[in-house]
């Protein structure tokens, strides 16, 4: 806290409500504990919450305190003590859009699952614990932060994710267990650092875990594994799946869907038309100011509704999708009226909907069906909201008739894909050090001059070899070779044969995966559509086109490569913008797009536009 506490926060009295808004990090634990401590109620947000929904929350909750990056400091509200006498945490569960439910945290609830999941994993001041995850959200908070307070275990935190400094930490500091989340653990998994010394397993949550995830993670690393399932609601963890042997690993994650576990001791399960139920004494006390929403969470006695589907094998629980129409991105949550919400506060007007669309790395992602708004205004939204949709649509909105939107069957159509960030940067810094040795050689082209300006990582010397001897490593070594070759017979041949191989072979393998999904998820199939190529299925009914980004999108380094196997412009063919302009300008009643993103890289996406179907009305109901 910066030599600030005990200052201001030991002034409080007990009870006391601070909101907390500050990086993930030691500075953040420090406060989290010190209000913990201190006992008073600690209200931690997403660093990247606005100045105006610090605000809302703070009013919302009576917030005597503010600490943020400049320190703790009073708001100025009055602190009418309403709430039970040993609150310890109000957690806002809505995610980065605008929280809209506060789950009230018992100290009493905290300090058990805490104390639960400690001895479950044996955290102990021998047994070192570590994460990288987010303490403003449950499950760092609890099992990490105050597991590790509660027993003195060391506690190694990462305040970024980045794979080979997270397992670095985690040797040097002799870890013994340590957390991640699936979609991290699969960027992990691209970069595959050496299993630290000392780490018997990692602690996986917050989203469900894929068997072709597991496949990988056992394939790399053994059975080093272990997945857990809670809500905040039930204060984290609820469920973690005991330790396996290789066999037992095997049966449970790699040959069937991976269970999430048993219950943690006094707690209870019980299936209700498939919908999981949890009775625990590590359950809220309720969410804030909100008594009604509590009703229908949480039974008179004392049943947690999660909203979550499952079933029961071999005494595990295992998951089978939502009940409900929250979103899971890789572990955060969103509602789909709060992203709406936030989407309105971004610029966006008239009549759209958020709904969800499945994404393999993540588990969902989030996606825009907008119905007259202009292609214009979603391109701001697209390109300055907190939350950008991976899957836009344009028409096709459905509403029931009392102008509900039908997000379930909206979600249908759409599709969404992500590619590891660390792989496509090993891609990028591989294609900047080509663009740096041709650009010494006397080669000219803008292309390779973007490239060598990027500000891309020092390519490692290790980079080819860990790409496992990938086409498009090949294929910019080959251009690197023949950059100043004279054209022939020969070398057109080859230039063919490396560009056939590439349409099918990761990067660009896919964009045609994509478009199958795509195609299939409006009911047709057929031959695989080639990257850069209009496909037309049904008579014309359906068109796909998988596209790279727009010439003036950040730099792509398939750009100079794909220029000189085939002499195009190497961007892709397409601006996504344009085209859905003039896609809906030409009469398709429904138009839209796939991103295709590595982390902070836009790689293009896929196109489509649907022509009506007879008889089938755009939406239904009122308008609203």
């Amino acid at each position: 806290m910066n030599g600030t506490e005990p200052g201001l926060l030991a002034e409080l009295p007990a009870g006391a409500r601070v909101v907390v808004r500050l990086p993930n990090g030691r500075e953040l634990a420090d406060v989290l504990l010190a209000c913990f401590d201190l006992k008073l109620v600690a209200v931690p947000l997403h660093p990247r919450s606005t100045a105006a929904a610090v605000r809302g929350i703070a009013e919302r909750v009576s917030a005597t305190a503010l600490v943020d990056s400049h320190g703790p400091h009073r708001t100025g509200l009055p602190d009418n003590h309403t709430t039970p006498d040993d609150l310890a945490f109000i957690m806002f569960t809505s995610g980065s859009t605008g929280p809209q439910k506060g789950a009230m945290l018992s100290r009493r609830a905290v300090l058990g699952n805490a104390a639960k999941t400690a001895a479950l994993h044996g955290l102990a001041p021998d047994r070192p614990h570590g994460t990288c995850l987010p303490l403003y959200h449950c499950n760092a908070l609890v099992m990490s932060l105050l597991g590790t307070h509660l027993t003195g275990a060391p506690l190694i935190l990462q305040a970024a994710f980045d794979p080979d400094g997270y397992f670095a930490a985690l040797g040097a500091g002799g870890a013994r267990t340590a957390s991640i989340v699936p979609a991290l653990l699969a960027d992990l998994l691209e970069v595959s650092p050496d299993w630290p010394d000392g780490l018997e397993y990692l602690v996986t949550a917050a989203a469900p875990l894929t068997t072709d995830l597991a496949r990988r993670f056992h394939r790399r690393y053994g059975p080093r594994l272990r997945q857990g399932y809670g809500l905040t609601e039930a204060v984290n963890f609820s469920f973690t799946v005991p330790r396996l042997d290789d066999a037992d690993f095997r049966s449970q994650y790699l040959e069937r869907v991976p269970p999430v576990g048993a219950p943690l001791p006094d707690t209870e399960l019980r299936l209700e038309s498939g919908e999981v139920w949890i009775k625990t004494p590590d359950l809220m006390t309720g969410y804030w100011q909100d008594s009604r929403t509590t009703a229908d969470t949480v039974t008179d006695d004392g049943w947690l509704r999660t909203g979550d589907l499952g079933e029961l094998r071999d005494g595990l629980l295992v998951l089978r999708g939502r009940a409900g129409e929250r979103i899971n991105r890789g572990g955060e949550k969103h509602y789909p009226l709060d992203v709406e919400h936030g989407w309105r506060r971004a610029g966006m007007s008239g009549r759209f909907a958020a709904v969800a669309v499945d994404e393999p790395a993540l588990g969902q992602d989030v996606a825009l069906v907008a119905t007259e708004r202009p292609v214009s205004e979603v391109r701001e939204l697209y390109e300055r909201a907190p939350l950008r949709p991976a899957a836009l649509q344009f028409g096709g909105f459905l509403a029931t008739s009392t102008g509900k939107p039908r997000r379930k069957a909206m979600s249908r159509t759409l599709a969404a894909r992500r590619l590891a960030p660390a792989r496509y940067e090993r891609l990028l810094s591989h294609a900047a050090a080509t663009a740096h040795d041709l650009l010494r050689s006397g080669a000219e082209h803008p292309a390779l001059r973007a490239l060598a300006e990027h500000s891309a990582r020092r390519p490692r010397a290790d980079d080819h070899q860990q790409a496992g001897g990938e086409a498009v490593f090949g294929a910019f070594d080959f251009l690197r070779e023949h950059w100043h070759s004279e054209e022939d017979a020969e070398l057109s041949r080859a230039k063919a044969r490396w560009r056939t191989t590439l349409l099918t072979e990761w990067p660009l393998a896919a964009h045609a995966e994509l478009a199958a999904e795509v195609a299939a998820r409006h009911g047709y199939e057929g031959p695989p559509v080639p990257f850069g190529t209009e496909a037309r299925f049904g008579e014309g009914a359906l068109l796909v086109l998988p596209h790279g980004p727009a010439a003036d999108a950040p730099v792509w380094p398939l750009g100079p490569l794909l220029a000189f196997l085939d002499g195009s412009a190497g961007d892709g063919g397409t601006d996504r913008w344009r085209r859905l302009t003039r896609l809906r300008e030409s009469g398709f009643s429904t138009t839209g797009c796939s991103v295709l993103r590595a982390g902070r890289h836009d790689l293009g996406g896929v196109l489509w536009a649907r022509q009506p179907d007879p008889g089938q009305n755009e939406h239904t109901g009122a308008t609203g």
